[in-house]
């Protein structure tokens, strides 16, 4: 079984303002680090190019009529949707490949083509909703690919780990009322970061009251936040809802040298994050576990993260890039307290 690398070239071809932090030059810097670093050449490894989504194929996610306009906008030149996000010509058919990268990676995996797999997309989905681009993001391609796994394949325990810095609005808004999806965000507090949501007392509605779990840290939070949050709280969560498949909402902007944010985890806390989803996904999930790239701006972070989840996803040994700066200071305290008051509200659900 192999591990599946999703990518196209026509995702670089989506570009906003110059100096924009969600640049192409992303992937670029990635794909140039793995191939120096001999990955692309490893066995067990394949790079897989999709091809776009229909929308039929990405409704209920979206609907079809914004998906008409986002196409009708890109064919116009692009143009602003909100301050920090906007269009140019390529945008539509990029981020339609990356949600067609996002169904055949789970369907690779379902069929057992692959293990696992990482979509190395851009534009970036889990802050896009129904009808809004938002956040850089234009499809929730994270959010259609939790939805294949339920409606083509009839799973009905799909776990979403979003560990972005940023909360995953769009992903959450998808799946707030049903059980079918647990959304566990682990992210720097609404308070302090865009986009101002993401508190604890979200736990969703209806059928999917207590599937909504979020863990908003405090600036500086560090390592040690990070590892007790998943002992006391994912973990468990897991333990408790056996999910069928994994998706993860991959963003490396919550490291100490990002420029947009301030959690303060090092790379050696991010791979200790990863093995743990990993080792989630094979005692619950047969393995079956596919990553999405969301936010991350530092370049070689970006791209030495990447290479660390992808060590990991083949089960080779995972060489931590060595962290430069400063130590992140400890908020544990705001940690603990943030355990204890998910736990009172979990309490006769999953926890």
């Amino acid at each position: 079984m192999q591990t599946d690398l999703l990518y196209h070239e026509g995702f670089q071809k989506h570009s906003m303002t110059p100096g924009h932090p969600e640049r192409p030059e992303r992937l670029q810097y990635t794909l140039d680090l793995l191939g120096n670093k001999g990955l692309l050449n490893q066995n067990g490894f394949e790079i897989v190019y999709p091809e776009q989504a229909g929308p039929e194929e990405i409704y209920p996610i979206h609907s079809l009529g914004y998906l008409s306009m986002l196409k009708e906008r890109s064919e116009l030149g692009g143009g602003y949707f909100t301050l920090d996000t906007m269009a140019n010509e390529h945008t539509y058919t990029a981020a339609m490949l990356a949600a067609g990268a996002s169904m055949v990676g789970v369907d690779r995996i379902i069929r057992k083509t692959s293990q696992n797999g990482f979509v190395l997309c851009r534009p970036p989905g889990h802050h896009a909703e129904f009808e809004r681009a938002f956040g850089f993001c234009f499809i929730n391609n994270i959010a259609v690919a939790a939805m294949r796994l339920i409606r083509k394949w009839n799973l009905s325990r799909v776990m979403i780990i979003d560990y972005d810095a940023h909360h995953g609005n769009g992903t959450q808004k998808a799946f707030y009322s049903t059980d079918k999806v647990l959304y566990v965000g682990l992210h720097q507090h609404g308070r302090t970061l865009f986009p101002g949501s993401g508190f604890s007392n979200e736990i969703g509605v209806g059928e999917g009251e207590g599937y909504t779990v979020n863990l908003p840290l405090a600036p500086g939070s560090g390592d040690p936040s990070y590892s007790m949050l998943f002992d006391e709280i994912i973990g468990p969560l897991a333990e408790s809802y056996e999910p069928e498949f994994v998706l993860v909402s991959a963003g490396f902007d919550a490291h100490h040298q990002d420029p947009l944010t301030n959690l303060g985890i090092t790379l050696a806390g991010l791979a200790l994050l990863n093995q743990q989803i990993h080792d989630i996904s094979k005692e619950f999930s047969q393995g079956r576990c596919l990553y999405f790239l969301e936010g991350g701006y530092e370049l070689d972070i970006l791209g030495n993260g990447i290479f660390n989840v992808l060590q990991e996803l083949l089960g080779l040994e995972v060489t931590v890039y060595e962290d430069r700066g400063q130590e992140p200071r400890r908020c544990t305290e705001e940690s603990l307290g943030l355990v204890k008051t998910t736990k009172k509200r979990l309490r006769g659900r999953l926890l």
